[in-house]
């Protein structure tokens, strides 16, 4: 099961700014991944073999990439030992992070689990279409206004320090318990603030005498 604690954070000018242009650039980055799989998905299903289906140009590697995995990359990984070799597309796109820092220096200032977390937002998004619950969406301002951490995250007393944002001041409301391990962080811009959800996975099993016992 899931343990959740939600906070209204206190951040100070800088930290602001930094988090909403971290905002601006994860939307960014998340439709041009959509883009990218969409694109791959009518090379593969609808062009098949052919650079313009127009002309019924055929694809050749010197003028054409043509990906019949879902996103432009790699589609191997390099072990010949694995038992699936074959990436999935958030791999493949996760694998093309430090070619996007490279060609995009400023993505270099966000956390690399934020962006990894963004790819995977999409392969959720994926996920949900699968299971009939409308395609993935291009995000806009008012629909794209969170990002998540996936470790690094620790708080101490009415402080909570996040990487490369660095240590932050959040309204206590509910004092954190001792030993609460923070497995993600996800931190959202609401019109009243920015505001923070800690997330512990919490994990039950029988003990000797019939009750449940909690298992970090």
């Amino acid at each position: 099961m899931l343990t959740c604690y939600a906070y209204k954070l206190r951040p100070n000018t800088t930290q602001s700014v930094i988090m909403a242009s971290w905002i601006n650039m994860l939307r960014s980055h998340y439709n041009w991944c959509l883009n990218d799989r969409i694109a791959q998905y009518n090379q593969q299903f609808i062009q098949g073999d052919y650079c313009d289906i127009r002309t019924h140009a055929e694809a050749c590697p010197l003028t054409c990439f043509v990906s019949k995995n879902g996103a432009t990359g790699e589609p191997w990984k390099d072990t010949e030992s694995a038992k699936n070799p074959r990436r999935s597309a958030g791999d493949i796109q996760i694998t093309a992070l430090p070619q996007l820092k490279a060609a995009r220096p400023r993505y270099a200032s966000i956390d690399s689990t934020v962006l990894q977390q963004n790819v995977k937002r999409l392969d959720v998004a994926y996920k949900n279409f699968f299971e009939g619950r409308g395609f993935p969406k291009f995000k806009n301002r008012s629909n794209f206004t969170s990002f998540t951490y996936a470790m690094g995250v620790k708080s101490s007393g009415s402080k909570i320090y996040l990487p490369k944002l660095g240590w932050m001041r959040f309204h206590n409301s509910r004092p954190v318990p001792d030993g609460f391990v923070i497995k993600a962080a996800t931190i959202r811009q609401r019109q009243d603030g920015w505001y923070v959800s800690l997330v512990r996975f919490v994990q039950f099993k029988p003990s000797k005498g019939g009750q449940l016992a909690l298992v970090e």
